[in-house]
């Protein structure tokens, strides 16, 4: 039970000092979904002219689009598929990359780990932090862009649009404790979150790169944007979805185990 005491000392004590960007993001988010939906209907008529015409390759690479286009497609080729997976995991890759090279860079670490807080508290704390805001901005976001439905006149079900919003957590859930995990191996924050960053643009561009280029398709399997699928459409990405919180558990063990065997510099 002290355990759990403490490591939701740390939850809390994050949170309380991040509620405002939390609010931000969501806000953000929810807002720019809800004006993708308020376009629909103006957009949905261009678009479908547009594809109709369009050659195969530039179908392909719009995701194989063949018309007419349903919003759940348009929120996926403009919000779930695109901007929150390449924005997002920003929130959770910085808190990652300063839960121990971070706080080491600006000699706040040793003080902290001063009072009886074991290192894999800490550690759990950054994870369990990552979780919760992650699902705080979703869930305002999910809010925020249902409430534009009924008054664009679009059928969007709730439950597919959560099912996108959530196929997205375990995504961004990766990339942070990845920059979790550079951070306990790396003394450089920055080091941390620029590799994870490229690392998440190079998917990005393998998955858009994979669609009008035959040579490049077989290896699109790695990009964790090819893997999530169309959960608006109703096909959720159940194995990969297990697959990225089975890699984030990688990733956590890893960073737990590093920082327990390194020194801290003071």
């Amino acid at each position: 039970m002290d355990g759990l005491r403490q490591v939701w000392t740390v939850v809390a004590h994050e949170l309380r000092g991040r509620w405002r960007s939390l609010l931000v993001w969501g806000v953000a988010l929810g807002g720019l979904g809800a004006l993708y939906v308020a376009l629909y209907p103006t957009m949905s008529g261009f678009l479908n002219d547009y594809v109709k015409n369009a050659p195969e390759s530039m179908r392909q690479y719009l995701g194989g689009l063949q018309g007419p286009i349903s919003i759940e497609q348009w929120l996926e080729m403009e919000l779930t598929t695109s901007i929150i997976p390449i924005a997002l995991p920003f929130l959770v890759i910085l808190t990652g990359s300063r839960t121990v090279a971070g706080r080491e860079e600006r000699k706040t670490l040793d003080l902290l780990l001063s009072n009886p807080l074991p290192r894999r508290h800490l550690v759990w704390g950054a994870v369990l932090t990552m979780a919760l805001s992650l699902a705080a901005v979703l869930g305002l976001t999910w809010v925020l862009t249902y409430i534009a439905v009924p008054a664009a006149g679009a059928h969007l079900s709730a439950a597919h649009l959560a099912e996108g919003l959530v196929a997205l957590w375990p995504f961004c859930l990766f990339f942070g404790t990845l920059a979790l995990l550079l951070s306990a191996l790396i003394r450089r924050g920055v080091f941390a979150t620029v590799i994870s960053a490229v690392i998440l643009v190079l998917m990005y561009i393998l998955n858009g790169l994979s669609q009008v280029s035959r040579s490049i398709e077989p290896v699109r399997v790695v990009s964790l944007f090819y893997q999530l699928r169309h959960p608006l459409s109703g096909d959720f990405p159940w194995t990969a979805v297990l697959v990225m919180l089975a890699c984030a558990a990688v990733f956590l063990g890893g960073a737990m185990a590093a920082f327990a065997r390194r020194d801290v510099y003071t």
